[in-house]
C-alpha cells in the first residue's frame, strides 16, 4: 500500500509547479490558525490512529491500526499495519521508505518530489496558511459542543480528478486533530482517528530512527 500523502497530495504538488499559482482567498478560519501554530511548539510526541478506507468495488471498509511519531527537530517514524508495513523514516539525515512488509528499504534524495512532500507534511512543515487558501476552498462548521470541522475543497478541477474533499476535526480546547476524512475523486473515502498523543523519551526516539 502506498503512503497516502503520496496519493492525496502529489496532484497538488504537480499542479503548483506547472501553472500561475491563483491569489489566496480570505484568511483561513481561527481554529485552524491557531491549530496550525500549536504545531510549531509541540514536544515530542506520539500517536496511534485507526485508518478506514472505502471503496467502492469492496462491500466491507478496509481497516488498519497505525502509529505516528513526530520529533521537535523535524525528525518522524509513520507505520501503518500491525505489524508494520508501510513504514517512513526521516531522522534529518536521510528519508527511508519501506512500502511493504518484507520489501527492501529505499532512500529517497532531497530532489524528490515525494521527499520534499513527506518530509514537509509529517515533519509539521505543512503549508503555509497562505498555500491553503491559495489551492483550497475553506469552510468550517461546528458540527459538536468543543469541536470544528474544517472543510477543504481543492480548486483545480486536474486535482479535483483525485481529491475532492478534506474534512478535519478539530478541538478547541487542545487544539488537536482528532480526525481526517478524505474524499477522493474515484469514490473511495479513509477516515483517520486519532488517540490522545503520548511523549517520548531521548531513549526511545533514538531507537525509532535508527535502521
Amino acid at each position: 500500500m502506498r503512503c497516502l500523502f503520496l496519493t492525496l497530495l502529489l496532484p497538488v504538488v504537480a499542479w503548483s509547479q506547472a501553472v500561475t499559482l491563483p491569489k489566496p482567498d480570505a484568511p483561513l478560519p481561527p481554529i485552524m490558525l491557531a491549530w496550525a501554530e500549536t504545531q510549531k511548539t509541540l514536544p515530542d510526541m506520539a500517536v496511534a490512529f485507526q485508518q478506514t478506507r472505502t471503496i467502492p468495488a469492496l462491500k466491507q471498509p478496509v481497516t488498519a491500526r497505525g502509529h505516528f511519531w513526530r520529533f521537535h527537530d523535524g525528525a518522524f517514524r509513520w507505520e501503518l499495519g500491525e505489524p508494520a508495513a508501510t513504514v517512513l523514516v526521516h531522522d534529518m539525515k536521510e528519508f527511508r521508505v519501506r512500502e511493504a512488509a518484507g520489501s527492501p528499504w529505499q532512500v529517497l534524495e532531497e530532489n524528490d518530489p515525494r521527499y520534499r512532500m513527506w518530509a514537509r507534511f509529517l515533519s509539521g512543515r505543512e503549508a503555509s496558511p497562505e498555500d491553503l487558501t491559495r489551492h483550497f476552498l475553506v469552510k468550517v462548521a461546528e458540527d459538536s459542543p468543543g469541536v470544528a470541522t474544517v472543510t477543504l475543497r481543492p480548486k483545480a478541477p486536474f486535482v479535483k480528478r483525485y481529491l475532492r474533499q478534506l474534512d478535519l476535526q478539530i478541538s478547541h480546547d487542545s487544539k488537536r486533530l482528532l480526525q481526517l476524512r478524505v474524499l477522493q475523486g474515484d469514490g473511495a473515502t479513509m477516515l483517520m482517528q486519532f488517540d490522545e498523543p503520548k511523549p517520548v523519551s531521548a531513549a526511545e526516539k533514538a531507537k525509532l530512527l535508527a535502521k
